[in-house]
């Protein structure tokens, strides 16, 4: 399998200072949407430049499916090669890190794939580029539960007390192999243990336990949640249809009680006779089994926001506030945001944008729809803002999903009445090719690259 060969095309020619640059920080659903939309309106005279640390695009809703089931894990990671069309023009995607966010420039660390494939002439190993910008998409989104948390400090699949697993798998560099790795590096820890404790009921564990259950009828899952009802934010007739799921599946589920995350921490560690972790619930419950997963704890990506604006970043959420606008708000300001929604919200930097799941964005589900969304409403505004035009205002949608039950039975939820539907035709690898034109690539010519 080859690595996206992405920027030894784009970056044949050099970057061109006279052209002015919308940055987008980001290459998840947000960020794709804003590069594609941006690419086709910008006037004459503008580019788009991407920056991502990812070789590929990650479908990030068929990892829990493809970290329990094989044989799909090449769909979930999409090139970048055709985002901007069949030939970029003067469009860039740039793979990389972000170190150091200024007002109009962004430090980053060249990715190691692409400096070994030449992708970034005059890049040392060890040195930073920098890109000017004149607007700025902070679409960074949120560091992911460890289950799927490809770039985490440590895989939560690679030991237990009593299996260890062989050390073949590639170190985490951003690549599609490594991603891949990483994912059949879960599928071999769930097939040999006996036992899993997911924990959170939110979209991400409710798949991860139905998808286990299914496949695997003879381990024990157990679900645990700290709530009464699973996904609180949808209606309680959602939380019916994934309970009845579960019972039929036989899912263990502990509803309303919250683990005692001390009990989780490797200096902690306690194990059972037959060589189970055992953790307790803060009421005092003792939980056994050989492996968990935290399907809890995601934190939005805000840190160089906040060193750049300390204010515009929520202290309690570490989400970054905003105007209706997708502008990035801050509660002391030279001046007021144009098309302000009376929140007393006031604009330092009407260039930056920010969106997706590192934004608070009025109440909004953290969902790839929601970013698109956000995304549209921030290009519009920068294009409006280049032509000297009234900018439009973000208004949420109400919450939807369609969330897979098991392998075959998915239950989706969506429109202003919140109408459920359910279904029993799921597909094993989820439809995960239909997402790669979302990207600008077609599965059947792109999925070796």
């Amino acid at each position: 399998m080859r690595l996206s060969r992405t920027l030894s095309f784009a970056m044949a020619t050099p970057f061109v200072s006279s052209m002015k640059t919308i940055l987008i920080m980001g290459g998840s659903y947000g960020g794709i949407a804003a590069s594609k939309f941006l690419s086709k309106e910008l006037p004459e005279g503008y580019r788009v430049v991407l920056l991502e640390r990812n070789s590929h695009a990650n479908h990030l809703y068929v990892l829990p499916r493809f970290s329990v089931l094989s044989s799909h894990e090449y769909k979930a990671f999409i090139p970048y090669n055709h985002i901007f069309g069949p030939t970029p023009g003067v469009h860039r995607v740039v793979h990389g890190t972000a170190t150091k966010l200024e007002r109009n420039r962004v430090t980053y660390t060249p990715a190691a794939y692409a400096l070994a494939n030449g992708e970034i002439p005059n890049a040392t190993t060890s040195g930073t580029q920098t890109i000017e910008f004149d607007y700025l998409i902070y679409a960074l989104g949120a560091r992911l539960p460890g289950p799927i948390d490809f770039w985490g400090a440590k895989n939560v699949y690679e030991k237990s007390a009593n299996l260890v697993l062989e050390k073949e798998r590639i170190a985490f560099n951003g690549t599609k192999p490594a991603s891949i790795s990483f994912l059949q590096t879960a599928q071999k820890r769930l097939r040999e243990v006996e036992s899993v404790l997911v924990v959170g009921g939110g979209a991400l564990g409710i798949q991860f336990a139905s998808d286990l259950k299914d496949l695997y009828p003879q381990k024990q899952i157990t679900l645990l949640h700290s709530r009464m009802q699973l996904l609180p934010k949808f209606p309680e007739k959602m939380h019916d249809e994934i309970n009845q799921t579960m019972h039929k599946l036989n899912v263990n589920l502990m509803l309303g009680q919250r683990l005692d995350l001390k009990t989780t921490l490797p200096e902690n560690a306690e194990y059972d006779q037959q060589g189970r972790r055992v953790v307790m619930t803060e009421s005092g419950k003792k939980i056994c089994a050989d492996l968990i997963l935290l399907c809890t704890g995601q934190m939005p990506n805000t840190d160089l926001m906040r060193k750049l604006a300390p204010l515009a970043v929520d202290e309690k959420t570490g989400l970054i506030k905003v105007l209706r606008t997708m502008q990035v708000g801050l509660p002391q300001a030279q001046f007021t945001a144009q098309g302000g929604d009376n929140t007393g919200e006031v604009m330092t930097m009407p260039h930056i944008y920010a969106i997706g799941d590192a934004a608070d964005a009025f109440g909004a589900i953290k969902a790839g729809h929601t970013a698109h969304w956000q995304a549209e409403v921030a290009s519009k505004n920068i294009l409006a803002s280049i032509s000297s035009q009234p900018l439009t205002l973000y208004e949420p949608g109400p919450p939807a999903i369609k969330l897979t039950l098991g392998l075959r039975h998915y239950a989706t939820i969506m429109g202003p009445e919140q109408t459920i539907t359910v279904g029993d035709d799921g597909k094993d690898d989820l439809d995960a090719p239909s997402m790669w034109p979302y990207v600008g690539a077609d599965f059947e010519k792109d999925q070796d690259l």
